[in-house]
């Protein structure tokens, strides 16, 4: 995956780094948040908090796309393409996700591990963060609070 040195830290308050690399469907994908709302979500096969989440993150992706959010999976840390391939039809997961496989979009994004959260305005702008587990209501209240902001960052949890 290629990524902008622009901004490398993803921190919130920062220009969201570019993204851009392969899909796990074998797509190029090229990333520029200066068209939607982004919702990026770091998981990887074998972390069981994503695959609990898996299914609300697809409800939350299909309900927030009419108001112009799209969500961004990244796959890190799986060492196997099949293996995430397998999450993503296992959970039809209907979001495209680059395959970080080198680490450089979580090291980007400063993400240590999986899952993590972050959602970026139509600016190009981390407006949070959300490292770890959430619950259902905790992903839904932070995609709300992207729907509904200006552009104005907020603090990390």
């Amino acid at each position: 995956p290629d990524v902008s040195q622009a901004a490398p830290n993803g921190r919130v308050g920062t220009a969201a780094p570019a993204l851009s690399g392969q899909t796990l469907a074998g797509d190029r994908l090229s990333i520029d948040f200066h068209q939607s709302k982004t919702v990026l979500v770091f998981w990887a096969a074998w972390c069981g908090p994503c695959r609990q989440e898996q299914p609300g993150l697809n409800a939350l992706a299909a309900k927030y796309a009419g108001q112009g959010i799209r969500f961004v999976g990244v796959d890190l840390l799986d060492h196997d393409r099949a293996l995430a391939r397998a999450f993503v039809a296992e959970f039809k997961v209907a979001y495209p996700s680059l395959y970080d496989d080198s680490g450089s979009l979580a090291a980007a994004y400063q993400i240590d591990s999986p899952p993590s959260f972050v959602f970026i305005d139509q600016r190009g702008i981390v407006v949070s963060r959300y490292p770890g587990e959430a619950s259902q209501a905790k992903l839904e209240n932070l995609v709300q609070t992207l729907a509904t902001s200006s552009g104005a960052a907020t603090a990390s949890p």
